[in-house]
């Protein structure tokens, strides 16, 4: 119960991943005490599938954005980047979307998007 609660740690994408936990020596005391057993990975749990995109809708999502282009949060990021306000742009999309990490990702597609645009031109 507490020890197998213990051992999962919740990483940053929300994915349940066992912590290196120490070989069990088959002594009834020391350290290592314990019994020795096969370590066996914990299945991904119900909640931590949810994060995972799905094939179909990214596909869907790209198709979108190919048609559409960019939103129009996306294209003021654009202007931002483009004058130089990194910091600017990811203050004012952390303001839109409440979360610094989701932040990031989105200035980051901004950026590749300025990129492969840049490449597109030359």
């Amino acid at each position: 119960g507490v020890l197998y609660f213990i051992a999962l740690v919740m990483t940053t994408n929300k994915r349940q991943t066992t912590a290196a936990k120490s070989v069990k020596s088959g002594i009834i005391a020391g350290l290592n005490k314990g019994h020795k057993t096969t370590p066996r990975a914990a299945k991904l749990s119900r909640k931590a599938r949810l994060g995972i995109a799905k094939p179909k809708l990214r596909a869907v999502k790209a198709v979108i954005g190919e048609l559409c282009g960019l939103t129009p949060l996306e294209k003021r990021v654009t202007e931002m980047l483009r004058v130089g306000k990194e910091k600017r742009a990811l203050k004012f999309i952390n303001k839109r979307l409440g979360n610094i990490t989701a932040a990031k990702k989105k200035r980051a597609k901004v950026e590749e998007a300025l990129r492969q645009a840049a490449t597109k031109k030359k």
